[in-house]
């Protein structure tokens, strides 16, 4: 398969990797919402162990009780979109320490979690065999992203489909984005048009109420409406490697 397209996608066995809870409804959600009960889809959260939230009111709570939160919030978006999902408690940036900064400037072969994550990924994509997997592209340099987007490269088994990671592409100017891709040799697949279900995926979003502010959602569609300029209709976009 050289290109993306929805139709390309009804009926096969698709493995979407989700560094945390939200990543996937965030970044695709549009794509996931278009094929709800057309394809065989897993959604897959990489770092299920998490002491990060955005809300208040969490934001003191143990690591244990966030990640319960964040794993209903997750189990509740895919059961809303008729997904499966499973879950892999591998510890996230948070509770291995990093703050804000060194989480942006880690590298993966410079974090203990990396070979672990591109095991345990490895051996679900040997065992379960898509057609198609779907992973971060690791824009906005935050580790787990990244490490998430090493194990998604070191496969060989299925298509591999990257995302553009919300709200971290967001933040970036088109051709900033578009030049650090393809240095990092990945190119376009295909950009999908999400017009009809956005408003659908600003409510999934808003479902993950332990993370989602009201800026994100704008950063979303703000980032959903230059993809899809050119029609004058929001869309989601995602990128193949070159070799």
């Amino acid at each position: 398969m050289l290109s993306l397209t929805l139709n390309s996608l009804v009926g096969r066995r698709i493995l979407l990797l989700s560094p945390h809870a939200d990543d996937v409804a965030y970044s695709i959600g549009g794509i996931v919402a278009n094929l709800s009960l057309r394809a065989d889809i897993l959604l897959m959260t990489i770092f299920g162990r998490s002491g990060w939230a955005l809300a208040s009111n969490l934001r003191e709570a143990s690591v244990d009780f966030i990640s319960a939160v964040r794993e209903q919030e997750d189990r509740a978006y895919c059961e809303r979109r008729r997904i499966d999902y499973s879950i892999l408690y591998c510890p996230d940036s948070f509770v291995m320490g990093y703050d804000e900064a060194t989480e942006l400037s880690v590298v993966p072969d410079d974090d203990p979690r990396t070979a672990d994550v591109v095991t345990l990924i490895g051996d679900t994509v040997a065992r379960l065999v898509p057609d198609v997997v779907v992973a971060p592209c690791g824009l906005g340099g935050h580790v787990d992203h990244r490490i998430v987007r090493t194990a998604a490269d070191a496969l060989h088994q299925a298509d591999i489909f990257y995302y553009e990671d919300i709200p971290y592409s967001a933040s970036l100017r088109l051709s900033e984005l578009d030049k650090e891709l393809a240095t990092q040799g990945l190119a376009p697949a295909g950009t999908v048009d999400i017009e009809l279900v956005v408003r659908n995926k600003c409510e999934d979003m808003g479902s993950y109420r332990s993370q989602t502010s009201a800026l994100t959602v704008a950063e979303m569609l703000q980032h959903a409406g230059r993809i899809g300029a050119s029609t004058g209709r929001y869309a989601e976009r995602v990128w193949r490697r070159t070799s």
